[in-house]
């Protein structure tokens, strides 16, 4: 039970009325060669998967719908982070409701780095540092 906790705890932000959520991009995976990133074949089926092997996203893709996804504009998107993205891990984190006011203020800025363990790393892609959305304030 405490696993299930710590995991959250490292994924997801509910300290808001945001709720915010880090994800990962398996593009981004590919892109940077991720020595973890594997794909196999479903014998029975014929199709082919790819997922991750230190679990930091649990699904696996199916690759042939990833490539039909990237090829339109959106793109395939990301996945829901399983734990604690690693250092080279390609993620951002989404905001899973809009608001203004003082619930909506994030108070967890350390939410948005690589790890809480390692300081010097990287941010994540911030969604809120971008263009004000129209109708939501400034």
């Amino acid at each position: 039970m405490a696993v299930r906790s710590e995991t959250k705890q490292a994924t997801e932000c509910r300290q808001c009325c945001t709720f915010c959520d880090k994800t990962i991009q398996p593009r981004g995976c590919i892109e940077a060669n991720c020595p973890f990133l594997y794909t196999y074949e479903d014998e029975s089926t014929g199709r082919s998967y790819m997922g991750c092997l230190q679990k930091v996203f649990d699904a696996e893709i199916d690759v042939e719908i990833f490539q039909h996804a990237e090829r339109t504009r959106a793109g395939y998107g990301g996945v829901k982070a399983k734990r604690e993205p690693m250092p080279m891990c390609p993620f951002s984190v989404e905001r899973s409701y809009e608001g203004t006011g003082a619930a909506f203020d994030c108070v967890n800025p350390r939410f948005f780095d690589v790890s809480e363990v390692d300081p010097g790393g990287y941010r994540a892609f911030d969604l809120r540092d971008g263009a004000a959305v129209p109708g939501h304030g400034s």
